[in-house]
């Protein structure tokens, strides 16, 4: 089952951009300037990835054989998939809040830095849910007929709906958002 492997690898992924946003808070909380070309490189990915490629490919193929094959799951189904469609308007009005705290404006910073925290711990949220409830579900549910066809899904590089490569695409912006965001304190990579 490579589609279990790769949604947690995508999972992983999402996680440590989160958490790179959560830092960048809390640094300038404490004090440091605020880097908003790592701030827009966050937004940027979580657009990117998880909006316009990670959650569709769950929606149309992960949670629809689960729901082929059992209606046990319903409920479950539908409050990620509620949690798929907040997301996105979640980061449009992150995205709008950073212009204005990029440009001064009274009040900005705070809620850009009020609603980062409600969409990370709201993403983490749904995360977890998967990982812990959603996926196990699966596993027991579905056959391997239904896994292969899941697996081809998201071993898929090209998304012709988009005319880009998703993974690339975000690869790219991972790597961006990883060489923009300092080290934690007390570690240096080898060679530094």
């Amino acid at each position: 089952m490579d589609a279990i492997r790769i949604i947690k690898d995508e999972h992983f992924a999402i996680a440590a951009v989160l958490h790179a946003l959560r830092f960048q808070i809390r640094a300038v909380k404490d004090g440091a300037p605020p880097d908003f070309v790592l701030l827009h490189a966050i937004l940027d990915y979580i657009v990117s990835y998880p909006d316009r490629w990670h959650h569709p490919k769950e929606d149309k193929f992960l949670f629809a054989a689960v729901r082929r094959r059992s209606a046990e799951a319903d409920a479950l189904i539908g409050k990620l998939e509620r949690e798929h469609a907040l997301g996105y308007p979640m980061i449009e009005t992150l995205k709008r809040q950073l212009v204005c705290y990029e440009a001064g404006d009274p009040g900005a910073r705070e809620a850009f830095f009020a609603t980062a925290e409600s969409y990370a711990t709201f993403e983490y949220a749904h995360l977890q849910t998967e990982e812990e409830q959603l996926l196990p579900l699966a596993e027991r549910l579905l056959t391997a007929e239904d896994w292969a066809a899941i697996d081809a899904a998201f071993q898929e590089n090209d998304n012709p709906l988009f005319g880009i490569k998703p993974k690339d695409e975000a690869e790219r912006l991972y790597q961006r958002i990883l060489a923009l965001a300092p080290a934690p304190i007390g570690y240096a990579p080898a060679g530094r």
